[in-house]
C-alpha cells in the first residue's frame, strides 16, 4: 500500500490558492447538524472551525437555546430550525435531507448525543446524492447501534463519505477489537477503507487517513490535542474545506488534520501541552493557513 506522510511543504503545496475574482457563491455551501442541549460547547467549536476555514455558505441545522446561543456568536451563520436528534420527526428527517441536497458538504454528528433517531438519520443522509459526508463522533457511536445496517449503507452510499473516529469509536462501528486497532492502524484502516468505499480517519497519535488506495500518516500534532472537543474543531475545518469541492476528499481530511496538529503544536508553544483549550484552536488554524499563503 501507498503511505505517505503529511509535512508542513506538502500541507503549504496542497492548501489551493483563492481567487481573487472569486465570490461567495465560488467556496460552496456547508450543512452542518451538530450539537444537542447536552453538548452545546461541540456545535460552537465545530461551528467556528467552519467559518474559518473558507467555505462561502454555512447553514446550520439548529433550535431553542442552542440556536440562540450560536446564533449571538456567528451572526454570518444561515440557520435552519430542526430539533435534536432524539426528537427527529420523519417530516424533520425529510426537511434535513431537502436542505443538505444544496450542500456541497456535510458534517453530522458532533455532540449530538448517542440516539437511534441520529442514526436513522445519518442512514438517510448516506443513501441520499449529494456533497461529501462527513460522520463524525455521536453520529459514528449512533452508526454503531445499527451496526450492520450501518457498514452497508457506507458500502452503497453514492456520495463521498470520510468517517473520523478515535480507536474506541472504530472499534464500535467495525467490530474490531480497539487493542488490535491500536497496534495495527494502518492495516485497519486500510482494510475498512477498501472494503467499504470511504476515506477513513483514525484519529489519535499519527493519525490515519486512507481510502484504501493511498494512505497518509499525519505528523503533526501532541497531547495537546488529548481533549474533548478537539475533534470537534478538526470536523468543522475538513468540512469547510470539502465544501469548496477544490480537492479530493482523502486530500482534505489529511490537510485538515495536518493544519489541526500544527495549531495544536503552535499553542503548545504557548501555554504548554497542558494548556491548550479547543477553543484555542480555529483561529490558530485559520494563522497557519495565511502561514501557507505568504509561503
Amino acid at each position: 500500500m501507498n503511505v505517505k506522510e503529511t509535512s508542513f511543504e506538502w500541507a503549504k503545496a496542497a492548501l489551493p490558492k483563492r481567487s481573487q475574482d472569486a465570490n461567495k457563491g465560488s467556496y460552496g455551501r456547508l450543512f452542518i447538524y451538530a450539537g444537542s442541549e447536552k453538548y452545546p460547547g461541540a456545535a460552537h467549536l465545530a461551528l467556528e472551525s467552519a467559518l474559518r476555514g473558507g467555505v462561502g455558505y454555512v447553514e446550520f441545522g439548529a433550535s431553542g437555546e442552542l440556536k440562540s446561543s450560536l446564533l449571538a456568536k456567528f451572526p454570518e451563520t444561515i440557520f435552519k430550525d430542526f430539533p435534536s436528534a432524539d426528537r427527529l420527526s420523519e417530516e424533520d428527517i425529510l426537511r434535513i435531507r431537502e436542505e443538505q441536497r444544496r450542500a456541497t458538504a456535510t458534517l453530522i454528528g458532533c455532540g449530538s448525543g448517542v440516539s437511534l433517531g441520529l442514526a436513522k438519520i445519518t442512514l438517510s443522509l448516506l443513501s441520499e446524492d449529494g456533497g461529501a459526508l462527513v460522520i463524525d463522533a455521536d453520529a459514528i457511536n449512533s452508526l454503531a447501534l445499527v451496526r450492520d445496517e450501518a457498514c452497508a449503507a457506507i458500502r452503497e452510499a453514492v456520495r463521498p463519505v470520510i468517517l473520523t473516529p478515535h480507536p474506541l469509536e472504530f472499534s464500535r462501528l467495525s467490530g474490531v477489537d480497539v487493542s488490535y486497532i491500536n497496534y495495527n492502524r494502518v492495516e485497519t484502516a486500510e482494510d475498512f477503507s477498501k472494503k467499504h468505499g470511504c476515506v477513513l480517519v483514525l484519529k489519535g497519535h499519527g493519525t490515519v487517513i486512507t481510502d484504501g488506495e493511498e494512505t497518509y500518516l499525519n505528523t503533526s500534532g501532541s497531547s495537546a490535542l488529548a481533549k474533548a472537543g478537539s475533534g470537534d474543531t478538526l470536523a468543522g475545518l475538513m468540512a469547510a474545506l470539502l465544501a469548496t469541492k477544490v480537492l479530493p476528499p482523502k486530500t482534505v481530511a489529511a490537510l485538515a488534520c495536518y493544519i489541526h496538529g500544527r495549531a495544536g503544536d503552535n499553542m503548545a508553544k504557548l501555554y504548554s501541552e497542558y494548556g491548550v483549550t479547543p477553543s484555542d484552536l480555529p483561529k490558530e488554524m485559520a494563522k497557519i493557513m495565511r502561514e501557507f499563503e505568504n509561503e
